[in-house]
C-alpha cells in the first residue's frame, strides 16, 4: 500500500512540476497567454491573498527541517530512495524560498501561477516524506 501511496505522490509532484514549466514556457513564448497573465495579475493584486505566500514557504520549511531530523533519527531503517527523495525535496524547498523571496511579478510575469505548482511539488514530498519518515518503527 505504502509503494502505490509513494508511487502516487511521485507522480503527482512530476505533474505539478510539468505544470509549471509549462505555464511558465507559454508565458515567455506566446504573447496572448502573456496579455492575460498580465491582466490576471492585475486582478490577483487587487485582492492580495497572495501575500499569504511568504507564510505558506515558513511552514514548508519548517516540515522540510522536521522531515530531516526524522531523517537523520531513522538512517540506518530507511533506504537510499529515501534519502534521494530527501534531497529532493530539499532542492525543492530551497527554490521554492528563493522564488518566494528574489521574484516579484515585475521579473517573472507567471508568479502567481507557478507558486501553487511549485508549493504543490513541494507538499506532495513533504506527504510523501513524512509518511517514509513515521512509519519506520525504531527497532531496539
Amino acid at each position: 500500500m505504502k509503494k502505490i501511496i509513494y508511487t502516487f505522490l511521485d507522480l503527482l509532484t512530476i505533474a505539478f512540476l510539468i505544470g509549471g514549466y509549462v505555464f511558465q514556457y507559454f508565458t515567455r513564448k506566446k504573447l496572448g497567454m502573456l496579455r492575460w497573465v498580465n491582466y490576471q495579475n492585475m486582478q490577483i493584486q487587487k485582492n492580495p491573498v497572495y501575500d499569504i505566500l511568504k507564510y505558506i514557504t515558513v511552514a514548508a520549511i519548517v516540515l522540510i527541517v522536521l522531515s530531516i531530523v526524522g531523517y537523520r533519527k531513522k538512517k540506518e531503517l530507511l533506504g537510499k530512495i529515501d534519502f534521494v527523495m530527501i534531497v529532493i525535496m530539499q532542492i525543492l524547498g530551497i527554490s521554492y524560498l528563493g522564488i518566494t523571496v528574489s521574484k516579484s511579478i515585475e521579473s517573472f510575469p507567471a508568479y502567481y501561477f507557478l507558486m501553487p505548482f511549485l508549493g504543490a511539488a513541494i507538499l506532495m514530498q513533504i506527504i510523501r516524506n513524512g509518511i517514509a519518515v513515521g512509519t519506520k518503527k525504531n527497532e531496539k
